[in-house]
């Protein structure tokens, strides 16, 4: 997706809108370092599926390990059966449309054009999906990079009973589908100083060969 120079990118099992203002460096920067703390999160819990809140913890300590500081974060447990429908993106976009609002229908657009493009869906769902013993686990993160690689960051993670189709991101899920409890995470990151500092080249010393869709 590109609307008015905003685009839509995929890394392991987040989405990011990325505004027209960040340059190329910094946009490799920020998703490379989602994707790599990820990887390494999925290295020490070997599944996000199974502990999350491990999981995640491990993900955000990577995260920070990769020059990032966090200004903001917080988190909610509540029992998913207490719903009576629940979107998967739904929490994620009320969330980003409190911190952004001038971007909730450009957030909208990117996961619609998403829903359009198989291949970079089958991208996400492997990251993001596990389906076993007929139960569906779903962990998404959904983000904003901003001007100033100022990044917001929300993700959700559920089970359900509910056969999930090509819609699943956007597609109503019946409280009575979902079991145990529902995690919400949210945070707001930026560079830690060092990280500016062009002698350094901070930016440039990391790995920018990822394949991103």
């Amino acid at each position: 997706m590109d609307v008015d120079g905003y685009t839509m990118w995929i890394t392991g099992g987040s989405l990011v809108l990325v505004a027209p203002q960040v340059s190329e460096l910094e946009r490799n920067h920020a998703l490379g370092s989602l994707h790599h703390a990820q990887l390494l999160a999925d290295g020490v819990m070997a599944s996000r599926f199974d502990h999350y809140r491990r999981w995640y913890r491990a993900y955000r300590n990577a995260f920070g390990r990769r020059g990032w500081r966090v200004t903001h974060s917080c988190q909610s447990v509540e029992t998913a059966g207490g719903r009576t429908l629940l979107s998967p993106t739904q929490p994620l976009l009320l969330w980003l449309g409190s911190q952004h609002s001038e971007l909730g229908e450009l957030l909208e657009l990117g996961i619609d054009s998403l829903l359009l493009n198989p291949p970079g869906l089958t991208q996400l769902s492997r990251s993001a999906l596990q389906a076993r013993g007929g139960i569906t686990r779903l962990v998404l993160e959904l983000g904003v990079l901003s001007p100033g690689s100022q990044l917001s960051l929300c993700s959700i993670a559920l089970e359900t009973s509910a056969i999930l189709d090509q819609q699943w991101l956007k597609a109503p899920l019946a409280g009575a589908t979902l079991r145990g409890d529902l995690y919400f995470q949210s945070l707001l990151a930026e560079p830690a100083p060092e990280m500016r500092d062009s002698e350094r080249d901070g930016f440039a010393r990391l790995p920018a060969g990822l394949t991103l869709h």
